[in-house]
């Protein structure tokens, strides 16, 4: 007759338990020694020997995170148990913990999202940087009107001119997080088409949200106005948003970029309509748009990084 006794441990299997116990410890301790950059940033706490073993399963998550983040695969692609945290190990007296803190690409990017007042384009283009730009003969003269901007050298904008889909709004968010990665003030990047209709509406339905909106076009710091000349044009569009916005920005010399299809002479064109001194108010618009900007023509290249 069978039975479900339990056999009793014998001293043999708890004394071989316990040696493939201090193998397996011996085998960790081990990895973390032999691990020179998580051995490094561990120096400063001062461990014994038997503090790691002590606390061999706190090291060893420790050591998995810190090789983690390392190959960090981006904020969007982050599958730990507590993501877009990096675990710290800290030491008082003779207890050691670990504590789970933002991990840095988390907070650089808090501090990219409080500084774009608007932000008309994807939410992964937060994370470019210039270091991603395929500086390309036709590329590298912006480049460098960039950097001269930063340096402080010159106030001079920037007019991208080039065919759909080649990269100009790319280009310009990646300046405006460097931009705002140096400290140098707040962004607004505004898509003509979407956000001049929608002015022109508040004009009509809400004349404070209306002025609201006309006077934080004016005053940021960085303005980039994408894809300009698809908006909706008329005489209201030019005489009561652009003009106003443009004219208090050249006066106070703030920069204000643009990426669009058309030259700066075929947007004066554009605007050089209606009944009283049309041809006039084009041509103010394009002596504004050429005094305030250097134009660049990126026609039938890519910006992106091969």
């Amino acid at each position: 007759m069978e039975t479900n006794e339990l056999k009793e441990f014998n001293s043999k299997d708890i004394l071989k338990e316990t040696v493939d116990m201090k193998s397996y410890i011996n085998e960790l301790v081990d990895s973390l020694r032999n691990d020179q950059e998580v051995y490094d940033s561990l120096k400063p706490l001062k461990l014994s020997l038997g503090d790691v073993r002590a606390n061999i399963a706190k090291l060893t998550d420790y050591q998995e995170d810190f090789h983690y983040c390392k190959n960090c695969p981006g904020l969007d692609k982050c599958f730990k148990n507590t993501p877009h945290t990096v675990i710290k190990v800290s030491k008082e007296k003779n207890y050691i913990s670990i504590s789970h803190d933002p991990c840095q690409k988390l907070i650089d990017k808090m501090k990219v999202d409080s500084k774009y007042i608007f932000a008309d384009f994807p939410e992964e283009w937060k994370n470019s940087r210039l270091k991603d730009m395929d500086l390309s003969e036709t590329r590298r003269p912006i480049i460098v009107l960039f950097r001269d901007i930063v340096k402080g050298r010159t106030r001079t904008s920037v007019y991208l001119k080039g065919n759909h889909k080649v990269g100009k709004s790319f280009l310009l968010v990646t300046f405006a997080n460097e931009f705002i990665g140096l400290g140098m003030g707040e962004v607004g990047i505004i898509n003509a088409n979407k956000r001049f209709k929608e002015l022109t509406d508040l004009s009509y339905n809400d004349k404070k949200s209306f002025e609201k909106q006309i006077v934080a076009l004016s005053s940021i710091s960085l303005l980039i106005i994408d894809d300009f000349g698809s908006e909706y044009k008329n005489e209201y569009v030019r005489d009561q948003i652009l003009f106003p916005i443009l004219n208090e920005r050249y006066k106070n010399d703030l920069l204000t970029f643009f990426t669009s299809e058309l030259s700066i002479d075929e947007i004066q064109k554009l605007y050089s309509f209606g009944k009283n001194g049309g041809d006039i108010r084009g041509k103010q618009l394009g002596n504004i748009l050429k005094e305030m900007c250097k134009e660049f023509d990126v026609s039938g290249a890519s910006i992106y990084k091969k």
